[in-house]
């Protein structure tokens, strides 16, 4: 199995052109709403301006802190803020790298199996990106596709959703329900209340590298 993220594939011209695009459909989708609130007096049509911003700011936002070096790509689907007071941030992937690597005619099963796959990719890649003098290097993660059992085995401990990442959450519920529904294969409303923390240094992940490899090999081989 191979996970390609098919933004990242592209002629860096074309990269530049498909951003740029990005940023024009906002910008006009953004100055038609505020035409038809002004044209109406409906200012009520201001509040669509919020679940715009929110649908077009992955496509924006993660290939600027990509090219500034703020996130790190460990997988298509595994990201990572850069290192900032002895701790890192993983995230698994926002509504621009599920658009460009999962398939919306693709069964839930092969999507979730593709996830699941480039997150055991990330968790490997990033042990190799780091030698053993950084293993107190705290890891935090939130996600909905790893079950408690299985992030304990990988040297996770489950911790508290904290307040912020839950507000987070509802701010951006659009854009995480139709990354969830696209790894579903249909429409689906996540439950906030799903969403796992997890804590770990990269030493505890590094004791439990060898069931890590494993279960990337038994999805790897799985039809």
């Amino acid at each position: 199995m191979k996970i390609i993220h098919r933004y990242y594939i592209l002629p860096k011209r074309d990269q530049k052109r498909k951003f740029w695009s990005f940023i024009l459909n906002l910008f006009i989708i953004t100055v038609i709403i505020v035409f038809m609130a002004w044209s109406t007096k409906l200012w009520l049509l201001l509040v669509l301006v919020h679940p715009v911003l929110s649908i077009f700011a992955s496509f924006i936002d993660v290939p600027t802190a990509r090219n500034t070096g703020n996130i790190v790509y460990y997988s298509p689907l595994l990201l990572a803020s850069a290192v900032k007071d002895h701790k890192i941030q993983l995230h698994g992937g926002t509504l621009f790298d599920y658009y460009y690597t999962l398939s919306l005619h693709k069964s839930e099963k092969r999507n979730k199996k593709a996830i699941l796959y480039s997150y055991m990719e990330g968790l490997i890649n990033l042990l190799d990106h780091f030698d053993q003098k950084h293993d107190d290097i705290m890891i935090e993660a939130n996600a909905y596709f790893i079950n408690p059992h299985t992030a304990e085995k990988l040297g996770f401990k489950k911790v508290r959703t904290k307040t912020l990442q839950k507000v987070i959450m509802i701010f951006n519920y659009l854009p995480i329900t139709i990354s969830y529904s696209i790894a579903l294969g249909e429409l689906n409303f996540p439950n906030i209340l799903s969403l796992k923390s997890y804590e770990s240094t990269i030493g505890e992940l590094r004791m439990n590298r060898p069931y890590l490899e494993n279960i990337f090999e038994r999805i790897n081989q799985k039809k």
